[in-house]
């Protein structure tokens, strides 16, 4: 056995040996270094990635803020007459008067839609379609209806002839879809 030990390597076993040590050296180094430095890149790829896409949604934040606070600047920089005011829901009472007001001498049709409570804001939605005698008369009751003082945006308008053609003192076709918005209290 102790001959085994002492005895002096051939050179293929010697070749044998460092080929061995030489794969021992290279497995340790992609062990060790190689697969760790590895791992650790693709890790800070995807924090890279998880940080650009919160600043991302930082920066998307700080734009609608911005836009909220020119909007809320230029609201506060208008006349007193031009804001309108968002009324404590349910405000459809004074609402139909409104609109009694405003439709009186066409004939139209009006219908609601479900009121819609967002958060603490309720969105009244009104289809309309009224007959004009001409365009300033359908003209003048879209902008009393837009100018009732109360928050509403109007969805879509239509004006067509009743006859399919433009003429002089002929009847007008109206309709279109306005929504009110009014504020929910708890």
């Amino acid at each position: 056995m102790s001959n085994l030990l002492n005895r002096a390597f051939s050179r293929r076993e010697k070749l044998l040996l460092l080929v061995l040590v030489i794969i021992l050296l290279v497995g340790l180094y992609f062990y060790l270094v190689h697969f760790p430095i590895v791992n650790r890149t693709a890790e800070i790829g995807i924090e890279t990635d998880e940080v650009l896409f919160e600043q991302d949604v930082a920066n998307a934040r700080l734009a609608v803020y911005n836009d909220m606070k020119s909007e809320l600047d230029e609201i506060s920089a208008m006349p007193a007459g031009e804001v309108t005011e968002m009324p404590i829901y349910d405000n459809a009472n004074t609402l139909m008067l409104h609109l009694n007001r405003i439709f009186s001498g066409t004939n139209q049709k009006l219908s609601f839609d479900t009121v819609n409570i967002d958060g603490n804001v309720a969105e009244r939605t009104m289809r309309f379609s009224f007959t004009a005698q001409s365009y300033t008369q359908a003209r003048a009751v879209i902008t009393d209806l837009t100018g009732t003082g109360f928050r509403c945006l109007l969805d879509s308008l239509s004006i067509t002839p009743s006859e399919g053609n433009v003429e002089d003192g002929q009847l007008l076709e109206v309709s279109g879809s306005i929504t009110f918005y009014e504020l929910v209290t708890q």
